[in-house]
């Protein structure tokens, strides 16, 4: 008895020495523990605040962090689910959200504003000094309305409703644990500009030397204009919580050319977020912060442009002379763990080949190659008698300013050329001289569109490794346009087309030539390619029988937008009838704010947009939304018919916790199965005995909650509940039992 006393002495002293040091009381008794940071990426958006965890539970209270006064009360089916707005008495304003309830004279508002409206729902503005709370006193308990998992999400916001990290001044957590930097992303910004030889991204991964040092171990080979992006997640150590630290710096050679710190922004700022990461997967590992600045941006706590480049003297560009650089990332959590990234590059030109040929007259190869930075090159030749399943060393001598090596008599030789300048990059070339070929055999490719720079590029994948680089050539109106091909692989090439190359409509490639044997190679590939401007109106057809306009309504600036046919990615529900086959919406992410989708499908019919972890998801039904869909993100989608309603389960009970003590401390709930267009959560009504109740749909455990205030009499009672889907089908079902 006595040890626990002297526990708990301890503990109380230590709460009130840190809430001594801090100017707001922490919004929660106990542990200071985290699962999410400020500025976070969030599905498009920052994570406006911090989360602290409950550990599973809910109804534990919410203490006011200082002395104010309640200005706005939200509750809503998504979002902070039900919120709580504390304007301090300094200006700032304290937010608690995803609450199960709060203070019983705000339940009590809350509940019958509602019902007054005949809603579910609220966002109610009150009046200086309707309802005022002392610091430590109990506004609200901890939920999990409008989220997944029971925790508190709670930010703090300027008098101009700017949100800002809590973190950096106002209070401390036991962390000693430094960030994590797990990769570097290397991001060519010009179409001349490779990174070991790629003009795409290339991810590299760090290794960890102990817990705050990270290395990569081989030297990177730059050329153009580029910049870096790290995968970087903090961790309190109190579970695998991958949370955002609260400075990221880059510095070349001791100089920083960029720095972050998440420390606050506008809500008008939210979408800047798709100009501050890339994203190569749903983890956290996967998720790269830029470490430049792109157009766009105005985070004003972002300083530095971190755009290099090695020739160019241009605006908002650090330009490096050629040669050996070391580059280092510093980042910093709030409690002042730091962690630092190395790596080293070169900048210069690569290798050029200027001669890869087989000779006609003999059996001899002639190569050549040189270094436009004026070093020296090493060449390797190989050839393959079995189509690039082994390989075997030609040797090479001088032959004036080229070099040649004698080869095996066989006409389907296929070539390995390998060059390597004195600074270590790496150019290959697959080549050969083959006899042309009659009969009926062919070579296949893939083509896959990808957006580059500003334009399109075409990976062009071939089944055989071709004698030389296929001819890509755009045909349309009449016209065509051919495009430079570049190497990347023994069976893949990167074919790139700027935007002034392209024409709005269908475009056809045209993918010629022939494989080491001498059978040709030819394929046609149609793409749907928009040139769209802000305000721009375009058509395209879904189906047959489907067509729709596409409304530029809010872009960042003139974009190359891709709209094409692909595979189903996923089932599609029994309860979806397709209308359309699946498209792709392609456009760069950093640029889509909103376009429209104008059409009418016809009735019961939605747009839906595939999820990787969800499936099919609707995301509008133009019939009910005024004849368009809003689309804020691009991907894969298609149209579906819903003609099924909702399918309504028993009522069960539910404990709750107790809250304030203005309901009764449990609630009955409607388990809803509906796997077509999804519950439209405003269109539930709840009927008591003939008598109109509020009821909330949970859109994430799929249930229709209908709390029971206290004052409500016991006895046998009737319920009848009608809900419907997003395309207006409606389900009606009536239920008794007894209330308590």
């Amino acid at each position: 008895m006595a040890r626990k006393l002297v526990i708990s002495v301890f503990f109380s002293l230590y709460i009130f020495s840190v809430a001594d040091a801090e100017i707001y009381l922490w919004p929660l008794h106990g542990l200071r523990r985290l699962s999410s940071s400020f500025s976070e990426f969030r599905d498009g958006r920052y994570h406006a605040g911090i989360d602290l965890r409950t550990f599973g539970r809910t109804g534990l209270p919410c203490l006011a962090v200082g002395d104010g006064e309640i200005r706005r009360i939200k509750i809503a089916p998504l979002g902070y689910g039900k919120a709580l707005y504390l304007h301090l008495d300094d200006g700032n304003i304290a937010v608690y959200a995803h609450l199960s309830g709060f203070d019983r004279g705000l339940d009590s508002l809350t509940y019958y504003w509602r019902l007054e409206r005949k809603t579910s729902w609220c966002d109610i503005s009150l009046p200086p000094g309707t309802f005022r709370f002392s610091v430590g006193e109990t506004l609200c308990y901890t939920g999990s309305t409008g989220t997944t998992a029971p925790h508190l999400h709670f930010e703090m916001r300027d008098e101009r409703q700017r949100p800002f990290n809590p973190l950096e001044t106002l209070y401390s957590v036991p962390d000693d644990h430094p960030p994590v930097i797990s990769g570097l992303e290397i991001v060519p910004l010009s179409p001349e500009s490779l990174a070991n030889g790629s003009p795409r991204p290339l991810i590299s991964l760090f290794r960890a030397r102990g817990n705050r040092f990270f290395v990569l171990d081989d030297t990177l080979q730059l050329e153009g204009m580029f910049g870096f992006g790290a995968s970087i997640w903090d961790e309190q150590g109190y579970g695998s919580y991958k949370m955002a630290p609260l400075s990221v710096e880059l510095l070349i050679d001791g100089t920083s050319f960029y720095r972050l710190v998440n420390s606050r922004f506008d809500y008008g700022q939210n979408d800047v977020v798709l100009l501050e990461y890339d994203i190569f997967g749903t983890r956290a590992d996967g998720r790269y912060q830029l470490l430049f600045k792109k157009e766009g941006n105005t985070r004003t706590d972002r300083d530095g442009t971190g755009v290099i480049h090695a020739q160019r003297n241009l605006q908002n560009v650090h330009v490096l002379e050629h040669g050996l650089h070391r580059g280092e990332i510093i980042a910093c959590d709030a409690a002042g763990n730091e962690s630092r990234a190395n790596f080293h590059f070169v900048l210069h030109r690569y290798p050029v080949v200027s001669m890869a040929r087989k000779l006609s007259a003999a059996a001899d190869v002639v190569v050549g190659s040189f270094d436009p930075d004026g070093g020296t090159v090493e060449m390797e030749l190989f050839e393959s008698l079995n189509g690039g399943s082994s390989w075997q060393r030609i040797v090479l001598e001088p032959f004036g300013r080229f070099h040649r090596g004698e080869t095996s008599p066989v006409d389907e030789t296929v070539y390995r050329y390998i060059v390597r300048d004195d600074e270590g990059a790496t150019v290959e070339r697959f080549f050969a001289s083959p006899l042309v070929r009659q009969d009926d055999d062919k070579v296949f490719c893939e083509c896959i569109p990808e957006l580059a720079f500003d334009g399109i590029a075409l990976k062009i994948v071939t089944d055989r490794i071709l004698a030389s680089a296929p001819r890509v050539v755009r045909l349309a109106g009449g016209s065509f346009d051919t495009s430079a091909v570049q190497q990347m692989g023994p069976k893949e090439y990167f074919a790139l087309f700027h935007r002034h190359h392209v024409v709005d409509g269908l475009n056809v490639f045209y993918v010629s030539g022939s494989d080491h044997r001498g059978y040709p190679l030819r394929s046609a590939y149609v793409l749907n390619i928009f040139k769209l401007d802000p305000g721009t109106n375009v058509t395209f057809n879904a189906s047959d029988s489907l067509q729709c306009e596409l409304h530029a309504v809010s872009i960042r600036a003139r974009s190359i937008c891709i709209i094409r046919e692909i595979a189903s990615p996923g089932e599609t529900p029994s309860d979806l009838g397709a209308v359309s086959p699946p498209f792709a919406i392609e456009m760069p992410a950093d640029l889509l704010i909103e376009l429209r989708i104008v059409c009418d499908p016809g009735r019961n019919v939605g747009l839906f947009h595939w999820k990787d972890d969800r499936g099919w998801k609707c995301v509008g039904v133009p019939e009910r939304e005024g004849g368009y869909i809003r689309v804020t993100k691009t991907g894969t989608y298609a149209f579906f018919r819903d003609g099924l309603p909702p399918h309504l389960r028993a009522v069960a009970i539910e404990r709750i916790p107790e809250g304030s003590g203005f309901f009764k401390p449990y609630a009955y709930y409607l388990p809803v199965i509906e796997k077509g267009s999804g519950i439209d959560p405003y269109s539930a009504e709840a009927y008591l005995n003939g008598r109109m109740v509020v009821c909330e749909w949970d859109d994430f455990r799929e249930r229709l909650y209908i709390s029971v205030p206290r004052a409500t009499a016991g006895g046998p009672t009737s319920l009848r509940v009608e809900i419907s889907d997003r395309a207006g089908n409606r389900s009606v079902g009536e239920y008794g039992f007894v209330i308590e």
